[in-house]
């Protein structure tokens, strides 16, 4: 038995993220579940048997899962996001490996250097691998882009990566469900017509950018509460890191409400915090964006 560490991952906290979909919004989350349950089987197993373990997460990865209480959306998102790593364990177990033989395998580097070689492998993948139909590489890599963006200058590794400077998401709209950009533009029209109607924001003398008008205390959790319920009901399309909401959210808002301040709440705890009791203050919020949004 390995017991190199006695930390574990709280119970109730895993069962929430398990039945929720939070472990299945994109390849990072999916990476911290799979190390989680590794790291309890190195600590905590009588027959040392991790030798076997990527073998039992290829076969629960080919399991579908049945969450039917969540929205479609959320559905389809997690069943993508489970079939883009089966492909890659059945296809290039090697970058599992690697990551699962690091002394530091829990670590942010250690997770950060995986998210960039399953890019790499992407965009050199062999001839010989035919990624399922119902796999979109190019979405894959798009949105693997995305995430990397943050920290690819940071990379000691030469990466063909033609966006390595700004996101590969330069307006509020593009992130949004939709079957089409122009359906997600309409979306995206109709939640400003909305918000304009109700007066959480006002137009401004630059075009497509509007004020918002809440200057008060409430005002950040107003924002982060309207985009926890935009999120919940299945309105976004891509799980961003909360530097990039932030960022979306500027492209067309303007606020009062400090840099830090406004991508703190974005950060998936504080998003968390509202799934709360109706006795919290922050049910009110998601009370008041769930009116809101009803006929979105």
């Amino acid at each position: 038995m390995n017991l190199h560490s006695n930390l574990q991952y709280p119970l109730l906290k895993y069962l929430s993220e398990e039945f929720t979909g939070v472990f299945y919004q994109n390849e990072l989350t999916c990476l911290n579940r799979m190390l989680i349950l590794y790291h309890n089987r190195y600590i905590f197993s009588i027959y040392d048997d991790t030798e076997n373990y990527l073998d039992d997460y290829e076969r629960y990865l080919e399991k579908p899962l049945n969450l039917w209480y969540l929205t479609a959306f959320k559905r389809e998102r997690i069943e993508m996001v489970r079939k883009r790593m089966y492909f890659l364990l059945k296809n290039n177990r090697q970058i599992f490996d690697q990551l699962l033989a690091r002394k530091d395998y829990s670590s942010w580097e250690a997770k950060k250097q995986t998210i960039l070689e399953i890019y790499r492998w992407l965009e050199a993948l062999p001839s010989g691998i035919q990624p399922p139909s119902d796999i979109d590489c190019n979405q894959w890599k798009l949105e693997l882009e995305t995430a990397i963006a943050p920290f690819l200058s940071a990379s000691t590794q030469p990466m063909a990566v033609k966006s390595s400077k700004k996101s590969a998401y330069e307006h509020f709209c593009q992130v949004l469900s939709g079957a089409d950009q122009r359906e997600k533009r309409q979306k995206f029209e109709r939640l400003i017509s909305v918000l304009t109607r109700e007066q959480w924001i006002a137009p401004t003398d630059n075009d497509g950018v509007y004020r918002f008008r809440n200057t008060g205390r409430g005002a950040r959790l107003q924002l982060a509460a309207l985009y926890y319920v935009l999120n919940k009901q299945g309105h976004i399309a891509q799980e961003l890191m909360a530097t990039q909401i932030a960022a979306l959210f500027d492209s067309w808002l303007s606020h009062h409400i400090s840099r830090d301040s406004f991508v703190k709440a974005f950060q998936p705890e504080q998003q968390d915090a509202f799934n709360c009791s109706v006795r919290q203050p922050r049910h009110k919020y998601v009370q008041d964006c769930t009116l809101l949004i009803r006929d979105l």
